[in-house]
C-alpha cells in the first residue's frame, strides 16, 4: 500500500529533477548576479550623487575664499577719493587748530578749555561736571607742559559744514582735532563715545580733521571722511576708520572697502 504522505521512490525520475535542479541553480546564479550588478551600479549612483551633493553645497557657501564685497567698487566715493576737491578744507582745518595752539592729536577743546592728549574718561568726566556746575575746570591736568597754564580759546559757532555728533545744542561743545591714522585719537575716541552716551542731551562734539603728515593714511582717511559726508555717511565712515586704526588695518584697501560696507556708492 501506497504511503500518501511521502513521494513514491518508483515514480521519482532522478535524472529528470536533477536536471530541473539544475536549470533553477543557473537561474537563480543569474538572478542573483543581476541583482547584485545593478544594486552595485546603483550604490554607485548614490555615492557620485552625494558627493557632487558636497561639492556644490561648498561651492554655494558663502565666505569660502569670497567676500561680498569682493570685485565690488563704490564708483562715486572712488573717484571723490581721487578727486583732491577736499585737500584745501583739510589744510584749512589743521592751520585752524595750529592757531588755536593744537600740537598733536588728539586736542580737544570743551567750551574753549583745549585738553591735550587721549585723557581718561574720568579726567574728561571732571572737565565736564565742573563747566555743567558752572565752575572753572582748573585742573593740573589741563595746565600746558610748557607755560604751566590752562590754554582756552575763543571757539566760533557751529556751522552746518561741522561734523557734529551727541547733542543737537549741548550746554558743553567739544571740538576734538583728531587723526584717523593716531592711536592715541583711536583710544579717546573711546572715551569720547562713552561721554556722548552718558550725556545725551548736554555734549555736543565736533570733529576737526588734524592729519599728521608721518601718518601715511592719515590724510587719505580724511578724505574718505568727507567723501562718505557726501552721501550723508560721515559718522559711519568715521566709525569704521577709527575701527580700522584700533585693528591696525588702516590703509587704502580697507577705506575702499569700508565704503561698499556702509553702502556708499
Amino acid at each position: 500500500m501506497e504511503n500518501s504522505n511521502m513521494e513514491n521512490p518508483k515514480k521519482f525520475n532522478w535524472q529528470e529533477e536533477i536536471s530541473k535542479i539544475s536549470k533553477n541553480k543557473d537561474f537563480l546564479f543569474g538572478l542573483s548576479t543581476g541583482i547584485a550588478l545593478i544594486s552595485s551600479v546603483a550604490l554607485i549612483i548614490l555615492v557620485v550623487f552625494i558627493m557632487s551633493g558636497d561639492r556644490l553645497a561648498c561651492m554655494a557657501q558663502p565666505g569660502n575664499g569670497s567676500s561680498s564685497t569682493a570685485g565690488k567698487t563704490a564708483k562715486n566715493f572712488e573717484q571723490c577719493l581721487d578727486s583732491g576737491k577736499y585737500d584745501v578744507q583739510i589744510d584749512d582745518e589743521m592751520m585752524f587748530g595750529l592757531e588755536l595752539g593744537v600740537q598733536g592729536t588728539p586736542a580737544t577743546f570743551i567750551n574753549g578749555y583745549l585738553v591735550s592728549g587721549a585723557l581718561p574718561y574720568e579726567m574728561v568726566e571732571q572737565v565736564i561736571e565742573a563747566l555743567l556746575a558752572g565752575q572753572e575746570p582748573n585742573f593740573d591736568f589741563l595746565m600746558d607742559y610748557e607755560t604751566g597754564e590752562i590754554i582756552k580759546a575763543d571757539m566760533p559757532p557751529i556751522t552746518d559744514q561741522d561734523h557734529v555728533m551727541g547733542a543737537k545744542n549741548g550746554k558743553i561743545t567739544m571740538v576734538s582735532f583728531s587723526d584717523f591714522e593716531c592711536p592715541y585719537c583711536a583710544r579717546f575716541k573711546l572715551t569720547a563715545d562713552q561721554i556722548l552716551e552718558n550725556y545725551p542731551n548736554d555734549v555736543t562734539l565736533v570733529f576737526k580733521h588734524f592729519p599728521l603728515s608721518f601718518h601715511q593714511y592719515a590724510l587719505p582717511a580724511a578724505v574718505a571722511s568727507e567723501c562718505a559726508a557726501e552721501q550723508g555717511k560721515f559718522k559711519e565712515m568715521h566709525d569704521k576708520l577709527f575701527e580700522l586704526n584700533l585693528s591696525q588695518k588702516l590703509n587704502t584697501e580697507n577705506i575702499k572697502k569700508a565704503a561698499l560696507e556702509i553702502g556708499l556708492k
